[in-house]
């Protein structure tokens, strides 16, 4: 009897799996799982205007089906944000509609198959920026290193007292053992972790340790304030905080077994160079050698005016509309540099800035930072872009600090760079290091502000690019270090 139940079972379950098998076999597998949406899914990159009145770069991770699901998360490299996660996400249709309420954020955007585009708005902290995202079609990079790189890397933990603060990076060695001369890497204005992943996905950082452990050369890359492992907060640093961050890193080293310390150079990109300089100046006898990757040689006021022409000029715009920019951008900084507390200053922006679009009410539609000026809480604007770093950066004289460096020194230019227009600011290191003997300025061509081979020169080719650092400028500054010329 049991023996004849369970034979019926069994037949009933054999049945039922051939059944199965067969409706199985007759169904295209393409109709039982959800399809990717290729057009949607992806990486997208683009600018927009932050509160404070600053072009910032923003990269949409999505995850999409079609007719089915979405995911996304977003990035603001810019700030060393990543993976942020929004509260609610809507793909239909090709309508996109991100929240985060934890950012006070909400984007929407309608996406384009041809060509692969998304047309928005990005709402954040009481600012409403257009913006147009790319699809980011990345070329493979084959510069960083693999899971087995050819060297020896340690984490390093040390206080910046001073400051209240620690801070954390890595060492990176050649794999034989020996004293090697050390570069100590100093970032970019913006929060960035130590392999300086920024705004185009690539680790320039990592990249040029990796190369320059296999030339022999060790290299100390370190979190920024508030960025990884490093404690503090990052969002209100100066040049002069930088160049603390790096002389408690000089302080660290100088006694580690394997690292040559009356070799030690510090190569500093955009105005990482500047702390770099300020460095130089306070440790004479400790740094022996500075690189400038595109760092400013102008003061920042007019660091600041040819920056906003050349990327003005790259997006095309009139030459009318730019020297009208520039003029009130200069007005602006002029107020600013008179000093005095928010209280005072804001309103005499406010002021100026009214002047002037009431002049060219056009300005709200032409140019975007202009309507800013304009908007509901634009007290609230102007202060928030008062942050100390700016302060900072406009009262800095490099000319100051550069003439009084005894260091050998290596500036090199990008050509085709947008941030620190390289012929522009070769040409005033060039006359600010008229008296220095030891001082060699380049300007590479066809490299855009993180020196890569561009073609565009974009901050969204940026992102394509498999190239991290042209080989040739790796070689030039390996040259400089090891040979001296």
């Amino acid at each position: 009897m049991i023996t004849n139940m369970f034979l019926r079972v069994f037949l009933a379950a054999v049945f039922s799996l051939l059944c199965w098998l067969n409706i199985a076999a007759q169904t295209d597998p393409a109709t039982m799982l959800p399809t990717v949406d290729s057009v949607l899914s992806g990486a997208w990159s683009g600018d927009v205007t932050t509160v404070s009145g600053l072009r910032n770069r923003v990269i949409i991770h999505i995850s999409a089906y079609v007719n089915g699901p979405c995911d996304a998360t977003w990035d603001n490299p810019n700030s060393g944000y990543f993976g942020n996660q929004f509260s609610s996400v809507s793909c239909s249709d090709g309508k996109l509609l991100f929240t985060s309420v934890n950012d006070d954020l909400v984007f929407e955007g309608q996406a384009s198959a041809q060509p692969p585009t998304i047309t928005g708005v990005w709402k954040q902290r009481k600012t409403n920026s257009p913006v147009v995202l790319k699809k980011i079609i990345i070329q493979e990079r084959t510069q960083e290193p693999g899971q087995a790189p050819p060297y020896i890397t340690s984490e390093i933990r040390f206080p910046n007292r001073p400051a209240g603060i620690m801070l954390a990076g890595e060492l990176t060695f050649p794999d034989t053992l020996g004293r090697y001369p050390l570069v100590i890497l100093a970032g970019d204005r913006g929060q960035t972790d130590r392999n300086a992943r920024g705004s185009s996905g690539h680790a320039p950082y990592l990249v040029l340790a990796s190369l320059f452990a296999q030339k022999n050369i060790a290299t100390l890359r370190i979190d920024d304030r508030g960025v990884g492992q490093s404690t503090g907060t990052g969002d209100i640093t100066s040049i002069d905080d930088e160049a603390s961050d790096m002389s408690a890193a000089l302080e660290r080293i100088r006694t580690h077994p394997h690292i040559d310390t009356s070799r030690i150079v510090i190569i500093g990109h955009g105005e990482g160079g500047l702390a770099a300089a300020v460095v130089a100046n306070r440790y004479p006898d400790r740094v022996s050698r500075v690189v400038f990757m595109s760092t400013p040689a102008m003061d920042g006021r007019n660091t600041l005016l040819t920056q906003i022409a050349a990327r003005e000029r790259l997006r095309e715009t009139d030459e009318e509309l730019i020297s009208v920019a520039t003029g009130m951008v200069d007005q602006w900084c002029t107020t600013v540099l008179l000093g005095g507390v928010d209280s005072v200053v804001v309103p005499r922006i406010l002021e100026l800035a009214d002047s002037i679009i009431d002049e060219r009410p056009d300005l709200l539609v032409r140019y975007p930072m202009a309507a800013q000026f304009k908007r509901a809480g634009r007290e609230a604007y102007i202060t928030s872009s008062l942050l100390p770093w700016l302060r900072s950066y406009l009262w800095y004289q490099p000319s100051e600090y550069f003439s009084a460096m005894r260091q050998p020194l290596l500036a090199l230019y990008a050509e085709r760079d947008t941030e620190i227009p390289g012929e522009e600011h070769a040409a005033a290191l060039r006359k600010t290091s008229s008296q220095r003997t030891r001082t060699v300025i380049e300007v590479i061509k066809d490299v855009n502000h993180m020196f890569q081979t561009c073609d565009e020169c974009t901050d969204e080719e940026m992102s394509r690019l498999g190239e991290t650092v042209n080989p040739e400028v790796v070689k030039r500054i390996v040259k400089w270090i090891l040979q001296g010329s």
